[in-house]
């Protein structure tokens, strides 16, 4: 019988040694992902509250409201853009670091459409947002959204 088993193992062993490879890899890259993830997302929510600050600061008025909501595993942030009295735009950022996703949606008056932002994990090891073909850092895409407030 030993002989048998230990035969059983090694040939075990040698038929999924690759695939069990590959999925602790895949296993040890997804927590990276959401460990980078969960960071991207709070430096980008961090950047929006400095933001705040500064812009309304600069502007003279208070033009931009931050709020963020939420713990480690699933935050919201909402910004309000209010330029004049007439005229509103907000935008609500939601990240679920189980699925490291980060959700937007805008509303400037039309429909609001939901967009889901990709956290892209780069040969390098840093995290960037994706918006269709477009690849970005967590101040370029506070920046993105600020802009397209305020438009």
């Amino acid at each position: 019988m030993t002989d048998w088993l230990d035969k059983a193992v090694q040939r075990t062993k040698k038929k999924y040694q690759v695939q069990r490879a590959r999925e602790e890899r895949l296993a040890h890259e997804e927590a990276l992902k959401r460990r980078l993830g969960s960071q991207f997302c709070q430096e980008l929510f961090g950047w929006f509250q400095n933001i705040e600050v500064k812009f309304n600061n600069s502007f003279g008025s208070h033009v931009l409201a931050v709020s963020v909501v939420g713990g480690n595993g699933s935050r919201n942030l909402k910004i309000l853009a209010r330029p004049t009295r007439a005229q509103e735009s907000m935008a609500e950022l939601n990240y679920q670091e189980r699925t490291s996703s980060l959700g937007l949606n805008m509303d400037s008056g039309a429909p609001a459409a939901a967009q889901a932002i990709r956290l892209i994990l780069t040969a390098d090891g840093a995290v960037l947002a994706a918006m269709g073909e477009d690849y970005y850092t967590a101040e370029q895409l506070g920046q993105k959204i600020i802009d397209e407030m305020l438009a």
